[in-house]
């Protein structure tokens, strides 16, 4: 049945401390054990299933339980097995906690990584929420990297990852296709790299760019190494173009969507993206359309960082309300015009339930997977986080890469069960604590008041267990359909009310 089982029948019986507990509409029950990730769904029978709870954890034994309840031993033995209820010396030894001793593990056993590259660190583009700070940046200097920064980043990268592993190369900026020759370069010398040494390991490659330029032989390019792009569309035009003008206040809209089509039309995957701000928050399922209008393989809704990388904070007044946001991604995921596997942070939720893990931090950044590396090869752990000197990884070019000290305190850090605002919440272990950046960049910065950080704390939190609701309900209800499906048709007797899922 469960670790521990045999040996602990007829003890005493508790509830799980990670026991998430749903209700929707009149009658229907979600429960879900978070640290185990096996959903138990009960479509009718709500309150006798919870007062059946509350009754059997006040009692003494198990074989108490089973002798006041005949009737129900297959609904105690289905709580037993999706851990909705454990036996009490398991609580007491830890069966209820996450195991940490994967984590150093896991960061030394790669099998993937995302290496950014930040081939230009300047824009064309003056988007009002802009993360690269104009002094981290040096945005005015058009600075750009060279192959030699571009090459050792690959070259160290491919060294780190496991036999089979995988490598994707994001060419990132500022706007990358302003150093268009480089990514090219890099794509060669990674495909020779590929043929020559690793052989074994797999390279994919990916553009995040604004799409307002578009060179001559980008597709030709894209289609022979099966690039895929990611565009920021925030909205309708006048929407995008208040939020992502060109430098000289022109609309950029019309050119961006023009390109997309270029794209589409020649087979190349698009997911879009739009960051959420004041500007936009009422308005998130019309992106969502605007975003499969525009031919979009994927949609992604992010809520605006509110700290750049010079650590300057945004004006509150462009900040979202979490009660916009939770409202707009509801209205979207209820639409059904995406698949939560193409929307995100659907998408991210579902990999987390869907595998069954236990997530004790909320992304790759701590464990040195996502590596970005700036025109002058310093390296950071995050997008978010670049220039910002506590985050510094060190020199691609030097053996002071990677500074594990910085990755080992943002491990011990961001690990769930040491933040106090998430060791005793139930949802810890399927978000992992969610994005950290917000969390990251406000530490120890004197700007940040509690307006900042009510909202860092909203989208890291509100956002993501929204997000995973939703995703609960969706399983639920597709296991339900297929267990009803495949129900032998009979008169007479009901359907067992509780489902497996």
């Amino acid at each position: 049945m469960i670790n521990g089982g045999e040996q602990n029948r007829g003890g005493r019986l508790v509830p799980s401390k990670n026991l998430l507990m749903l209700e929707r509409g009149a009658d229907e029950l979600l429960l879900l054990n978070s640290i185990h990730n096996r959903p138990l769904y009960i479509p009718r029978g709500r309150e006798q299933v919870k007062n059946y709870l509350e009754t059997a954890c006040l009692m003494e034994s198990e074989d108490e339980v089973r002798r006041a309840f005949p009737e129900d031993g297959a609904l105690l033995d289905m709580l037993l097995e999706h851990r909705i209820v454990l036996y009490e010396q398991q609580q007491q030894a830890g069966a209820d906690l996450a195991d940490r001793s994967h984590l150093g593990k896991a960061r030394d056993d790669r099998e993937a990584m995302s290496l950014y590259l930040l081939l230009a660190q300047s824009c064309n583009l003056g988007c009002v929420y802009c993360l690269n700070g104009r002094d981290t940046y040096h945005k005015d200097a058009g600075l750009k990297m060279d192959e030699r920064v571009a090459f050792r980043s690959v070259e160290r990268c491919l060294e780190s990852l496991n036999e089979n592993g995988r490598l994707e190369i994001v060419f990132f900026g500022g706007e990358p296709l302003l150093n268009w020759p480089l990514a090219k370069k890099i794509i060669l010398h990674t495909q020779q790299l590929s043929k020559d040494r690793f052989p074994s390991r797999s390279v994919q490659y990916h553009l995040t760019s604004n799409l307002t330029i578009m060179p001559k032989d980008l597709i030709d390019w894209a289609k022979q190494y099966n690039m895929t792009f990611l565009c920021d569309i925030d909205g309708p035009p006048a929407v995008h173009d208040a939020c992502r003008p060109y430098k000289n206040g022109k609309p950029s809209h019309h050119r961006t969507a023009a390109n997309i089509e270029k794209l589409r039309k020649a087979g190349l995957p698009v997911a879009l993206r739009s960051t959420i701000t004041s500007v936009n928050q009422d308005l998130m399922l019309e992106i969502a359309n605007h975003h499969r209008d525009l031919g979009g393989t994927g949609c992604a809704l992010v809520p605006v960082n509110p700290i750049n990388s010079d650590e300057d904070i945004l004006s509150g007044e462009m900040l979202p309300q979490a009660e916009k946001l939770v409202q707009g991604l509801t209205a979207i995921h209820q639409s059904g015009l995406w698949q939560s596997d193409d929307l995100f942070p659907f998408n991210v939720y579902a990999s987390h339930l869907r595998c069954g893990g236990r997530n004790v931090l909320g992304c790759g950044a701590p464990y040195g997977n996502t590596p970005v590396v700036d025109v002058g090869g310093d390296v950071y752990p995050c997008i978010y986080l670049v220039g910002i000197k506590r985050f510094y990884l060190g020199n691609i070019m030097a053996n002071d890469y990677p500074d594990n000290r910085v990755l080992d305190w943002m491990m011990d850090y961001l690990h769930v069960d040491n933040m106090d605002e998430c060791r005793n919440c139930a949802w810890r272990y399927i978000c992992g604590g969610g994005c950290p950046v917000g969390k990251l960049t406000i530490l120890g910065n004197p700007d940040a008041d509690d307006k900042i950080k009510r909202y860092c704390n909203a989208i890291r939190c509100v956002y993501s267990r929204k997000t995973i609701e939703l995703m609960l309900w969706e399983f639920a209800q597709k296991a339900a359909e297929q267990v009803f499906s495949e129900l032998p048709k009979a008169d007479g007797a009901a359907i067992e009310h509780t489902i497996n899922c």
